[in-house]
């Protein structure tokens, strides 16, 4: 067991090494969080490589980088650019009173700001959304938005603070409260990520996702490894559009800490048949290779 701890500690680090040189030559990716879950996954007890969390990126709203991309939605709602919000192709999506009283030039700026977040460039994004703020600031989704385009620029203090602002408008708007979740999950404020997750669980439970995600992540620090596994569960259960294909990497380090090696192969083994291609299907093939020779002696 020693000596798969010491090759998943060497691959972690060789991992990161490969992303820290990523962020150089794409400074939208939040690559720093591989790098901070490395110490936080070695409290745990061992359990496994520092999988990243997800991509803090422009791609992460087109299914995480790695996953199934969505698909096309025509209608233009604001929720459609964040990353939190999971649309249900199964029910018409309800607009909310606040959304409708947006002024057409708040609208307006928000929309060039998510066409400037999905094209990467982060700075004129942020000066619309700004904008759009300004001109509407009880505008809860050109707030989140922003939290989203500063956390991909690792501005994570701004980031909070944007989210925040958010939760203050709308007190009830879900994607607000799953952007502060996300900042403190990147922040290793594992607790306050658990009530920000699970507030967002309690008011919308369609954003069950991500919501399960970060409430299973901040039980696994925690060390909560009972609802840690079920909330993860429920996260992949919810997923029918792979949105969150890591959702699978942090199940098996939720295994390896039960000393499951079963569970934790099978988790491996469907994340390579979701994302194959993904940056980390190398290291995930590596760890999977280990597992299944610690199963067969």
């Amino acid at each position: 067991m020693e000596n798969r701890s010491s090759a998943c500690a060497v691959q972690a680090v060789v991992s990161a090494a490969r992303v820290f040189t990523k962020e150089f030559a794409v400074c939208a990716f939040a690559v720093l969080v591989l790098a901070q879950l490395l110490p936080a996954q070695d409290s745990s007890g061992g359990a496994g490589p520092g999988w990243p969390l997800h991509d803090s990126a422009p791609n992460h709203a087109n299914a995480d980088a790695i996953g199934t991309p969505l698909p096309v939605v025509t209608a233009e709602r604001d929720e459609s650019c964040l990353i939190w919000t999971v649309t249900d192709l199964r029910a018409a999506p309800t607009v909310k009173a606040g959304e409708l009283q947006v002024p057409e030039k708040a609208r307006g700026e928000f929309r060039k700001g998510c066409g400037d977040f999905r094209g990467r460039k982060l700075a004129t994004a942020e000066s619309h959304l700004r904008k759009a703020v300004e001109v509407y600031p009880k505008y809860a989704a050109a707030w989140v938005l922003l939290g989203q385009t500063l956390e991909a620029a690792g501005r994570r203090e701004d980031a909070r603070g944007a989210c925040s602002q958010a939760s203050t408008v709308d007190s009830e708007y879900a994607p607000a409260y799953l952007c502060l979740a996300d900042v403190a999950v990147q922040m290793h404020e594992w607790q306050q990520a658990l009530e920000f997750a699970d507030r967002a669980l309690v008011l919308d439970p369609v954003q069950d996702v991500y919501g399960n995600f970060y409430s299973a992540m901040a039980h696994f620090h925690l060390d909560h490894l009972a609802p840690a596994e079920r909330n993860a569960q429920q996260a992949i259960d919810a997923d029918h559009f792979h949105r969150v294909p890591q959702a699978h990497l942090l199940l098996a380090q939720i295994y390896a800490a039960k000393h499951d090696l079963h569970g934790e192969a099978v988790q491996l083994r469907a994340f390579l048949k979701i994302a194959p291609n993904s940056p980390y299907a190398a290291g995930v093939r590596k760890s999977l290779a280990e597992v299944e020779g610690q199963i067969e002696k």
